[in-house]
């Protein structure tokens, strides 16, 4: 596992990767003090699981950063890990792309319940800021579009179909008996084609195929 933390507070980095180093699979974390350091980072590593990028960075609004990295890496998610506790950063961060939103007054065991959540390929939103949470992206159901459909390989359907599982690509690559990267590609491909921005609106497609599946 290859995670991607962009933040400009060192102590707080160090601490952050005490917890991670409790996931289940030790990752290996990457560093970025600034924006344009992570985005070439993310270009040169394209073996990326998670990026966890705090919304106030020196040399660009976190949410500009995400624009950018949903645009590149459409299969790759991203959490939001940042001091603020404001419903409109939250609402921003999702509407851009987001596929968690961690204030970093969580305490560990919330910080790594949030990351396992979001690998499994769910959307985090935490209890104390769910009840208002209305956004464009998450109130919406996704369309489905049956031509466009059509024009996805077998191996793309099959993606499509255990995405309803709310599982991981490790997890689908295991079911396949294809690599981890295979089903990165397959993602990526699959949301292009289907003019998707995130696993989750995939996910919302799945279930409206096979409403008794799972």
């Amino acid at each position: 596992m290859k995670i991607l933390v962009i933040d400009d507070h060192r102590m707080f980095c160090d601490g952050l990767k005490l917890i991670l180093a409790q996931l289940e699979e030790r990752p290996e974390v990457l560093e970025a003090d600034h924006c344009k350091m992570a985005l070439e980072l993310a270009d040169s590593h394209p073996d990326l699981d998670l990026v966890m990028l705090d919304i106030n960075m020196p040399d660009m609004d976190g949410c500009d950063a995400l624009k950018t990295l949903a645009e590149r890496f459409p299969s790759l998610p991203v959490v939001m890990l940042t001091a603020s506790e404001s419903m409109h950063d939250m609402r921003r961060s999702f509407d851009a792309g987001a596929s968690g939103y961690i204030p970093k007054s969580s305490s560990a065991d919330i910080m790594l319940g949030a990351i396992r959540l979001v690998m499994a390929g769910s959307l985090y939103v935490p209890p104390s800021m769910a009840i208002n949470h209305k956004t464009s992206r998450t109130a919406r159901q996704a369309p489905v579009d049956n031509a466009a459909l059509q024009e996805l390989t077998g191996r793309q359907a099959e993606v499509l179909t255990h995405l309803q599982d709310g599982i991981s690509n490790k997890q689908i690559a295991d079911r396949m008996g294809v690599s981890e990267a295979t089903v990165k590609v397959h993602m990526s491909a699959i949301l292009k084609t289907l003019g998707l921005h995130s696993r989750l609106e995939a996910a919302l497609i799945a279930q409206k195929l096979n409403p008794q599946s799972g």
